[in-house]
């Protein structure tokens, strides 16, 4: 008889026949639920939405498909609760830094590399935990994903927090007009992102003398760079076309 739904004496917290872990050996403390989604964190991050089946995660976190299918429904949904567990702190993080900010500056005109700051860090710094790692190796396969997928797990993720920011960023920058402003954040944010890439560019383009998985150096190098480009004036007016005579 098959161990799942179908069973009236099956239970989500039974343990299945041992299973060999493709992954790092799993915590037998943690949670039936927290199991899976450790494993689909680290198997979503190196091979994609695609690559992972839900199949090879169940086995690595030692559940049968019934237990996974129990927590967590359909593979889509065990991909968005595993891109959330992470990006939540950092959401969860900027909420914090910005209501910090506001309470500091109750006049709404927080200084700009404070700001930046309360943006960024959370998300860069968000790196440094196993957890987070694959939190941003996930991030960065968001282009690569269904775009249907892509846009759900961040609009989920980001959009409210990120909204908050941009109302912030206004007063801060009053010579820019709207439009210029959402490209330059739109900009920040891509250099943010690629910086967690850890592609080897900047260990090639310095001998090694920069390594790109310090994160901490890599806010404080970031930081005046956005900053800078932020408050830049805004671009002129593009001069009208010379006629071509023929």
């Amino acid at each position: 008889m098959r161990i799942g739904l179908d069973c009236p004496n099956w239970s989500p917290d039974q343990s299945p026949e041992p299973m060999t872990s493709l992954l790092a050996p799993i915590d037998p403390s943690a949670s039936v639920r927290d199991r899976i989604l450790d494993v689909a964190q680290m198997l979503f991050a190196d091979h994609g939405y695609a690559g992972a089946s839900t199949r090879a995660i169940a086995l690595a976190a030692g559940v049968n498909l019934a237990q996974l299918h129990y927590y967590f429904g359909s593979k889509r949904d065990l991909f968005r609760a595993a891109y959330l567990r992470g990006a939540e702190q950092v959401t969860a993080a900027r909420r914090k830094a910005l209501e910090g900010a506001k309470a500091t500056w109750p006049d709404g005109r927080v200084p700009l590399d404070v700001l930046v700051r309360a943006f960024v860090t959370p998300f860069m710094l968000n790196g440094k935990t196993p957890e987070g790692r694959a939190t941003m190796r996930m991030h960065a396969r968001l282009n690569t994903e269904p775009d249907d997928i892509s846009k759900e797990v961040l609009s989920t993720v980001y959009d409210d927090t990120t909204l908050a920011y941009v109302e912030a960023f206004r007063p801060v920058l009053p010579h820019l007009p709207p439009e210029v402003l959402y490209w330059r954040l739109y900009f920040m944010m891509g250099a943010y992102r690629y910086t967690l890439l850890r592609s080897g560019r900047l260990e090639m383009m310095s001998g090694g003398v920069c390594d790109s998985g310090d994160f901490d150096m890599a806010v404080e190098q970031i930081l005046p760079f956005l900053c800078a480009g932020l408050s830049a004036p805004a671009p002129a007016e593009p001069a009208p076309p010379i006629p071509v005579r023929d």
